[in-house]
C-alpha cells in the first residue's frame, strides 16, 4: 500500500471509531432521559408529596376513561391546555405516555412526567397519599345544600389547635 492509502485508511478507521464512540455515549443518555420522564409509584408519590397541586392529563382511550374515570383529570388531546407546574400523563401504555410527555413544549415553569403503570398506578398512589394529607379547608359545592334542619354539624375543634374537623350527628 502506498503512503497516501495508509493515511486514508487511518483516517477512515479514526472516523469510524469516533462515530461509534459518540453513539455509545449518546444512546445511554437517551435511555436515561426516558427513565427520568417515566415515574414509578415511589417516585410519583414523592413528587406529589412535595407538590400536591398538579395537573393530571388522561390520555387513555375514551372507553377506558368512561369505565374508570380519574378524579380531577383533564382529558388529553393535542389542543388540551397544559398548565405550568407539575403535570402527570396517564395513557394506555407507558410508551404512549412517554410520547405525549415528549410532545408537550418545554416551559421553564413546567415539569411533565409519564406515570409508569398508568391509571392503576395513579389510583394506588392517590389512595396511599390521600390518607396522609389532612384537609385544611372544606368547600360545599353550590346548589348541593338543602334548606331545613341539617343532618350533620361541622365543628372545628379549636381548643386543641390541631385543625382537624369533627363531624357530629345533630340527632343525639
Amino acid at each position: 500500500m502506498s503512503d497516501s492509502q495508509d493515511r486514508s485508511m487511518h483516517f477512515i478507521k479514526k472516523h469510524v471509531l469516533r462515530v461509534v464512540g459518540a453513539t455509545l455515549l449518546i444512546v445511554p443518555t437517551l435511555s436515561l432521559a426516558a427513565n427520568d420522564l417515566l415515574l414509578n409509584e415511589d417516585s410519583l408519590a414523592a413528587r406529589i408529596a412535595k407538590e400536591p397541586n398538579c395537573q393530571l392529563l388522561d390520555a387513555r382511550s375514551a372507553e377506558a376513561q368512561r369505565l374508570s374515570p380519574l378524579a380531577f383529570s383533564t382529558r388529553y388531546d393535542k389542543t388540551a391546555p397544559v398548565r405550568r407546574g407539575l403535570v402527570f400523563v396517564v395513557a394506555d401504555s407507558d410508551e404512549a405516555a412517554l410520547e405525549i410527555v415528549r410532545s408537550i413544549p418545554a416551559d421553564a415553569g413546567r415539569s411533565v412526567y409519564a406515570v409508569q403503570g398508568g391509571a392503576d398506578a395513579w389510583k394506588r398512589v392517590q389512595s396511599e397519599t390521600a390518607t396522609a394529607i389532612e384537609p385544611t379547608s372544606f368547600v360545599v359545592p353550590k346548589g348541593t345544600c338543602d334548606l331545613g334542619k341539617p343532618s350533620l354539624k361541622f365543628d372545628a375543634k379549636s381548643s386543641k389547635k390541631t385543625g382537624k374537623a369533627a363531624l357530629e350527628p345533630i340527632n343525639k
